[in-house]
């Protein structure tokens, strides 16, 4: 059990994290929604389920259900806030050049007020299909869905989203 846990946050503590800060756009807040989801692992891993063990995949996808559920949760509870801590988590990506560095970050920083800008579900299957390039079917069961639905809303997400960023002058 204690390994299992081990284990799932060696693998998807940056995963949980930043589903987190994608939705939340805070790092306090994600940090929170991070720990409180690996505090609910941990009670749920130490609860009998005959037949129902966790597995590396369904623990994966158990966490990131969790831990978006607990962001919607968040938001719900505080008031519509700014972006401004999002620019720290979007400049992961060093490069050498100057100006290819301030184009990339300028880039992220569109892509993730965009992103914001967006609705859930949609918000959610954008990060997990296209940030975190999961599979469909990966998606759907992470979110409850079936494979249709997730791929109807990740259409929509998709136009919407491009509607946000053409409004964009580069």
């Amino acid at each position: 059990m204690k390994r299992l846990f081990l284990t799932m946050v060696d693998q998807h503590q940056q995963l949980v994290y930043s589903q987190a800060m994608f939705i939340l756009a805070n790092k306090a807040d994600a940090e929170d929604a991070t720990q409180e989801t690996y505090e609910r692992f941990w009670a749920a891993l130490n609860k009998p389920r005959p037949g129902k063990e966790f597995t590396s995949e369904s623990a994966k996808a158990w966490l990131l259900h969790v831990v978006r559920n607990l962001c919607i949760d968040k938001l719900r509870r505080r008031k519509p806030t700014t972006t401004q801590e999002l620019d720290e988590f979007e400049n992961q990506s060093s490069h050498s050049k100057p100006v290819t560095e301030l184009m990339s970050k300028q880039m992220n920083s569109w892509l993730g007020r965009a992103i914001k800008k967006l609705k859930e579900p949609y918000r959610s299957l954008i990060i997990l299909a296209d940030l975190q390039q999961r599979s469909i079917k990966d998606v759907a069961r992470t979110l409850n869905l079936n494979e249709n639905q997730a791929k109807v809303y990740i259409h929509r997400g998709r136009r919407q989203l491009r509607g946000f960023l053409q409004g964009i002058e580069l």
